[in-house]
């Protein structure tokens, strides 16, 4: 009866410090953490007759091409309140940023704003 107590609370306390490694989750502040966003207007993000530039596609970052100022400014709060490493480029996601009163690095296209994510 008593190794069984003793598994049960080894068990117990590894997986109290599982969980608080799961909370934790490197929280160090660093930006390295935090998820790269880029919200781009739809009419920069397109690639001749490409609906979206295969480089946006291909970026491995979080990605919304909004299509007007509404959607912008949408996409924009989500992001910023989701902590991430926010770009935007174009007119509508521009002053979606400085509507919301948002730290966000602007560019003016699709090239420099991909750019500005690469770390």
């Amino acid at each position: 009866m008593t190794a069984s107590v003793s598994a049960i609370v080894t068990v117990l306390a590894a997986g109290v410090v599982a969980l608080g490694g799961a909370f934790d989750g490197g929280s160090g502040g660093s930006t390295e953490s935090r998820p790269q966003a880029l919200v781009i207007d739809a009419a920069l993000a397109r690639d001749g007759r490409d609906l979206l530039d295969p480089r946006l596609r291909d970026a491995g970052v979080e990605l919304r091409v909004p299509r007007d100022a509404e959607e912008a400014r949408m996409n924009v709060r989500y992001f910023a309140e989701s902590g991430a490493d926010l770009v935007v480029a174009g007119a509508d996601a521009a002053a979606a940023a400085d509507a919301v009163h948002v730290s966000a690095r602007q560019r003016d296209d699709a090239g420099s704003a991909l750019a500005a994510l690469v770390r």
